[in-house]
């Protein structure tokens, strides 16, 4: 059947162009702390020995989602004991394995080095071909060697360490008379990310044998980027990078970093740089046009496609959100109904085809109910008090509900899947423990991937069914499988109707 025919029959079965709403589906979970639950054991574990053990999750800390989600690692804790309870799970989807563990051979590593922890709050990161780095504390080998950035090869899932503690620090200046190209490594490395070209790019203080002035330095492999005290921001000199909040693309086209300059006034100080340029500077409005003053920021993410997202706060200790200098949330603002952004955001991210994903308290006056997750800015996915799928039998019957979002340990990935860690309570109000989650909030019959289900979907639709490598080609962001609108696993011409009646629900 041609694309022209198809379209002709998709057209005549349609009686009106309305467009049905999306509605999010269950709250999945993946991990969970409770103890006893099958939720709550670590997927290969290792005893001292190096052998398969039964544990359980202790603590769920730290989330990192790759690129294209179709991977992330979380990181956490179990219940072997403190020389065996740090671990880095890697997986996709709702099943993961361990990739890291303390207690276990440093892979890469010398004979006799272990792991001992991994670093926050970047747990890992990939580059666009799927390779992976992390960075993480060794012990059992020198005693001056122990901070290790590691990079897994995607394709022989071999380990290599790329830079370690110790190792020559390159392209720095100290400050005089201090010599400058004797500098080393030292023992606190993070924001790590993973380039194209096979070099980790990362935040290092201290440095060995450098002025103190003269760190944190932002590194691209074992050369220096930008250096506290010396590289220069519009007129300004770096004064400190905050080694936890910086970052960039896996093409090297785009960085940003947080920290403050060598200005005099400490009153507008700190800022937010994103390749070179001041986007975000306290004491000044967030956004062009805006009223809200920056007076702190909390936290910063960056795509793959140099789309940046940024949260904070004004002196009045309001809150507001800017992705790509645009404010898009501030304390106050509508989301639905009559409720309103309260005063603390405590996450935010978004996707490479213009979503964005808020979670922040309201004005709700039932305060049991009042921290919701906001796609989009008007649309309410998720909130505190929901019911979730504990045993992943679709029915919501598990006395397990939402108490509180994770400061921002929340993705969304470009087809709309949602991955967080939350804690959780039961109907009385006990506490359960931390979750790692998962929330679809893809529509079936939405073929353009645009949130809605319209007379926009019918081309992509119709492609889709003759010619799914061009739909594929035409939607790299979006899922064959939406068209799939009869749930049968194929898509074909039985879900033609089903799909029209989409249309004129």
């Amino acid at each position: 059947m041609s694309l022209r025919t198809v379209r002709r029959v998709v057209c005549m079965a349609m009686m009106v162009g309305a467009w049905a709403a999306a509605t999010a589906g269950p709250i999945e979970v993946i991990y969970t702390e409770i103890p006893g639950h099958p939720t709550a054991v670590v997927p290969g574990a290792r005893d001292a020995g190096g052998q398969p053990v039964f544990a359980e999750f202790l603590a769920l800390q730290d989330l990192a989602v790759s690129h294209d989600g179709s991977q992330w690692v979380v990181k956490g804790t179990c219940n072997l004991g403190s020389s065996l309870d740090a671990l880095l799970v890697l997986g996709s989807g709702k099943a993961g394995t361990v990739l890291a563990q303390d207690g276990q051979p440093l892979q890469g590593g010398l004979p006799g080095e272990l792991y001992d922890f991994f670093d926050s709050p970047v747990p890992a990161a990939w580059d666009e071909a799927g390779n992976l780095a992390f960075s993480c504390r060794a012990r059992g080998g020198s005693s001056s060697v122990y901070e290790k950035v590691i990079v897994v090869d995607a394709a022989t899932q071999t380990h290599t360490v790329v830079i370690q503690m110790g190792q020559p620090a390159l392209g720095l200046i100290d400050r005089p008379p201090n010599p400058s190209g004797d500098e080393l490594f030292g023992n606190s490395i993070n924001s790590v990310y993973l380039l194209n070209d096979g070099r980790v790019a990362f935040v290092n203080t201290p440095i060995q044998n450098c002025h103190s002035t003269r760190y944190p330095a932002f590194f691209r492999g074992n050369t220096a980027f930008k250096q506290s005290g010396v590289s220069a921001i519009r007129t300004e000199i770096w004064d400190n990078f905050d080694y936890d909040d910086c970052g960039g693309t896996p093409d090297g086209l785009h960085w940003f970093a947080k920290g403050d300059t060598e200005n005099p006034s400490t009153a507008i100080d700190d800022i937010l740089a994103v390749d070179d340029q001041i986007v975000l500077q306290e004491g000044s409005p967030v956004a062009p046009g805006s009223t809200v003053t920056m007076a702190a920021i909390f936290f910063t993410r960056m795509l793959s496609d140099g789309t940046w997202f940024c949260r904070g706060d004004d002196p009045l200790d309001n809150d507001w959100a800017v992705r790509n200098g645009e404010l898009l949330a501030k304390t106050g603002d509508l989301i639905a109904g009559d409720e309103h952004w309260g005063d603390s955001f405590g996450a935010f991210t978004g996707n490479r085809v213009g979503d964005w994903l808020l979670a922040g308290n309201t004005d709700n006056p039932d305060t049991t109910q009042d921290y919701v997750l906001v796609l989009n800015g008007n649309r309410i996915v998720a909130r505190e008090n929901d019911a979730v799928d504990l045993d992943g039998d679709g029915d919501l019957d598990d006395d397990a509900y939402i108490a509180s979002f994770q400061p921002n340990d929340l993705y969304l990935t470009d087809d709309r899947t949602v991955y967080f860690l939350a804690t959780l309570r039961n109907s009385e109000g006990t506490a359960l423990g931390d979750a790692f989650l998962r929330l679809s909030l893809r529509v079936i019959g939405d073929l353009n991937c645009d949130g809605h289900v319209n007379v926009f979907d019918i081309d992509p639709f119709v492609q889709a069914l003759v010619d799914p490598a061009g739909y594929a080609a035409a939607y790299p962001h979006c899922d064959y499988m939406l068209a799939d609108v009869n749930h049968d696993g194929a898509v074909n011409v039985f879900d033609i109707d089903p799909f029209v009646a989409c249309l004129v629900e």
